[in-house]
């Protein structure tokens, strides 16, 4: 991907945009919401996590994700699904329609994160989220994350990379392919992510990693 990344956001409260916008080359992001109120209540009293509402290079849209993913005729480079999930299982926002519009919107060699569960803690509920990520991104990687708000502590991501042609797609997503050291991420302002932080957060525990890539 050249610079001039085109970004897509489903839910969210300004956080990830302000995150991906610290990458020189992400040139504008679109963050979908069904709430609008959501982003007020941030604005008013999380004004540091939503800062990033009021960039020029963030087109809001309000509306339900999956009916923006089914009309819309933008084109993303990376799509990121921060999307709560009450752990009951939604056919609308989670089911195959939707991800089947989120691989028509994607180009070539795009990537997909998706906010997820974390191991152990509902296994038939991130096996049926799988099972359909699958359907969408042509190879797929699992991470898990300290998020010490969080009810475990952790937060699990899904991502994956969609190949429209066969260049690129012996890639293993667990190492990154742009070098971002200690030095760079915090020259960008990144306070976690840089190389070596992305290849241990998809270390997993043996059962749970023979588990999930046999599902």
């Amino acid at each position: 991907m050249a610079k001039g990344w085109h970004v897509e956001e489903c839910g969210g409260d300004g956080g990830v945009a302000r995150e991906v916008l610290k990458d020189e080359r992400v040139s504008n992001v679109v963050l979908v919401d069904i709430d609008e109120e959501v982003l007020s209540v941030c604005k008013k009293y999380m004004p540091s996590m939503a800062a990033s509402l009021d960039d020029s290079r963030v087109k809001i849209v309000i509306e339900d994700a999956t009916k923006y993913v089914q009309d819309t005729e933008d084109r993303f480079d990376v799509i990121i699904l921060d999307l709560t999930d009450n752990g009951v299982a939604d056919e609308k926002i989670l089911g195959e329609e939707f991800y089947i519009n989120i691989r028509r919107i994607i180009l070539d060699n795009g990537i997909i994160a998706q906010q997820t569960y974390c191991p152990y803690s509902n296994d038939d509920r991130l096996a049926a989220e799988v099972k359909v990520f699958k359907k969408t991104a042509d190879k797929i990687c699992y991470g898990f994350v300290p998020v010490p708000s969080f009810p475990n502590g952790n937060i699990g991501i899904l991502f994956g990379r969609v190949y429209k042609s066969v260049a690129d797609s012996h890639r293993n997503l667990s190492v990154p392919i742009y070098s971002i050291d200690e030095n760079k991420a915090l020259d960008m302002g990144l306070k976690c992510y840089y190389n070596k932080y992305h290849q241990s957060c998809c270390v997993l525990p043996l059962d749970f990693s023979r588990w999930f890539y046999n599902l």
